[in-house]
């Protein structure tokens, strides 16, 4: 891991344990133990790393969760479960930065961003059985996977979070 990547990896663990307002680009570079100067040659500022940090994590995340086996609500709902798993400190921190009053507004934007490429996604993998519905279902289906991840956040308990995620693919079946 380069020193840029170690700056991100401890930005990101920083920000979901303390949140974005109360980590401070000095704390950060020194979990990363780099030197301040070097965190700002490589980010103009802490909303910019935040921004970075958002960009390369959860991106990746949610476009990990979208690319399914078939086109199914099953299969994307088996990803989020792993995704869930696997990530949990970039849940906690997009939880946490999608309630804080001051999330940069580039930050909210990409979280919207991937909101509505979710919604429309789910809309379409639900028209076939929902026909003119599909968007409303699909609204109501991601607030339903917003609360099994609040869920798992708060509670992290894989056998729970497996019943309710097989609960809803059969639920959609």
């Amino acid at each position: 891991m380069n020193k840029k990547e170690k700056i991100i990896f401890s930005a990101l663990h920083l920000f979901s344990k303390n949140g974005f307002t109360e980590t401070s680009i000095d704390k950060i570079a020194k979990h990363a133990q780099v030197s301040k100067g070097l965190t700002y040659s490589h980010f103009k500022n802490k909303d910019d790393l935040l921004r970075v940090v958002i960009e390369s994590t959860i991106t990746e995340m949610t476009n990990k969760m979208m690319e399914m086996e078939n086109s199914s609500i099953s299969s994307l709902l088996e990803n989020l479960k792993i995704g869930l798993i696997e990530n949990k400190d970039i849940i906690r921190l997009s939880i946490l930065l999608l309630v804080h009053p001051q999330t940069p507004a580039s930050v909210s934007e990409i979280l919207e961003k991937q909101k509505r490429e979710l919604q429309e996604l789910l809309s379409s993998l639900l028209i076939e059985k929902y026909k003119d519905n599909s968007k409303i279902e699909a609204e109501l289906l991601l607030s339903t996977i917003d609360g099994i991840t609040i869920g798992f956040v708060l509670n992290p308990n894989i056998e729970h979070l497996e019943n309710k995620i097989n609960y809803v693919i059969n639920k959609y079946k």
